[in-house]
């Protein structure tokens, strides 16, 4: 091959693992057998690429999240540790060494890199240009859209609604509804994901022809709240879908779930719509398509909506790679433990860029292309919980995708669940499996829940943006 390949990274905002448009036998084993998602575009790049069921966050939450996937670095190693930190420029990212290595280094919609001070300038951050973007149009998440204007300093799509007249409706209706699975007042083609949806494909016909590009395409939903359109709401009003389990409010979640999954079935047609400007550009062949999430949504699940718990609605993510003519092996779903910030060494062996594997990031290729079929034994998750005025709350998942092991700073100290037989973690065999636990704990460094030198800072006041 002539050039090297592309990239075209769709990439959702708390999208939860298990509601994927999966094979039977996977649903069953998640626990989601009764699930139906009209989701035809990435249903149709598993068909051409590989499915990763047992992919999980490194942090749930959004900016740590991604700050782990632009390093490449577990939790502890990526700088970031709650939404009120951005990205540090001095950290390498795989966006810079894609950028040095002649690609064209663009995307669109809610990077959440420079999350904390609330500020996008023209949609095109001083932060994201220091980390090797050649272009962007960035902007707000659902509830930073509501902060930076009640500041009265909308970001880019917040000017937007301001210039058309819809921004204090907005606003109110996003901070009255709570979880209220009402339809929002916005027309279609101003809902936030219609508007990253055009402004991506705007983006991807503009493309130079002569280099090779990475266009990563961010989408604000399904994360909360459950504001979908009208028309939206129409296409999922009559359709049932599994109850939350262990919930005493399951009746009144069934509505949130009817939105949640429009949320998600609108991102599947806005992808249909950019791969299908690749399509007419003639790189489809040449360019490796992903699907992924940051981190995913309890969705009601004991009780809990949200993300930042160790639960698996939480830590649970999606994962599809799609290249068949670069050797890619279609129609294949694995199982195994990966990572979300395995993508980026991922990215850069694609590319043809020296990376190094190790614990932090491991490229999945070898998988992809059928040479392995595990690329790591455990994956691993973690967080620290800023809660003001109060003690911090923090917590380690480590899990080989049966077994999970779950470390607690307050509560139940540990816990160990069987996810094969228990997906939904109702049943805590600890006491069954110390031997299994002691070998587990090694992977953290410690015997205990994680305790990270310096993290004081974080314990006082936070505003929690979403």
């Amino acid at each position: 091959m002539d050039r090297k390949p592309n990239f075209l990274f769709l990439f959702s905002d708390q999208h939860r693992g298990d509601w994927m448009p999966y094979d039977p036998e996977i649903k069953k084993a998640q626990g989601v057998e009764e699930l139906e998602l009209q989701m035809p575009v990435i249903r149709g790049l598993m068909e051409r690429g590989t499915a990763f069921s047992g992919a999980v966050s490194p942090a749930p939450v959004c900016a740590p999240a991604r700050a782990c996937l632009a390093a490449g670095k577990r939790y502890r190693s990526c700088r970031v540790f709650w939404n009120t930190a951005n990205y540090d420029a001095a950290l390498p990212s795989f966006y810079s060494r894609l950028h040095d290595a002649g690609y064209y280094v663009c995307g669109t919609g809610k990077f959440d890199l420079n999350k904390a001070d609330l500020e996008w300038g023209d949609g095109y951050h001083k932060l994201l240009r220091d980390m090797g973007f050649d272009a962007a149009t960035d902007s707000e998440g659902k509830m930073d859209t509501i902060w930076a204007a009640g500041l009265n300093h909308p970001g880019p799509y917040g000017r937007m609604l301001q210039e058309k007249g819809w921004l204090e409706a907005h606003k109110q209706d996003m901070l009255t509804r709570g979880n209220s699975d009402k339809p929002t007042p916005l027309p279609d083609e101003l809902y936030a994901d219609n508007w990253v949806g055009e402004k991506s494909k705007e983006m991807l016909a503009g493309l130079p022809a002569d280099r090779p590009w990475f266009l990563q395409v961010n989408f604000s939903g399904p994360h909360d709240p459950w504001d979908v359109t009208q028309s939206m709401k129409d296409r999922v009003r009559d359709r049932v879908f599994p109850d939350a389990v262990d919930c005493s409010f399951a009746e009144a979640n069934r509505g949130v779930r009817q939105n949640y999954a429009a949320m998600i079935e609108n991102i599947d047609r806005l992808s249909g719509e950019i791969i299908e400007v690749l399509r007419q550009r003639g790189e489809l062949e040449n360019t490796v398509i992903v699907y992924a999430a940051d981190h995913g949504e309890m969705m009601g699940d004991h009780g809990l909506y949200g993300k930042s718990k160790p639960g698996q609605g939480s830590i649970h993510i999606p994962m599809v790679i799609s290249a068949p003519a670069l050797g890619v092996r279609c129609g294949e779903t694995n199982q195994s433990p990966v990572e979300l910030q395995d993508l980026c060494n991922t990215f850069l062996d694609y590319a043809g860029v020296e990376h190094r594997n190790g614990l932090d990031s491991q490229s999945l290729r070898p998988i992809l292309e059928g040479q392995s079929d595990r690329v790591r034994d455990l994956a691993v998750s973690e967080l620290i919980v800023p809660r003001a005025g109060q003690s911090i709350f923090t917590f380690s998942v480590v899990t080989d995708g049966k077994w999970k092991l779950v470390l607690r700073s307050m509560g139940p100290k540990e816990q160990l669940f069987d996810l094969e037989n228990d997906p939904f973690e109702l049943s805590d065999l600890a006491p069954e499996h110390p031997d299994l636990i002691a070998a587990f704990k090694k992977v953290l460094g410690k015997r205990d829940g994680p305790r990270i030198p310096g993290m004081e800072q974080y314990g006082k006041s936070f505003m929690v943006t979403g």
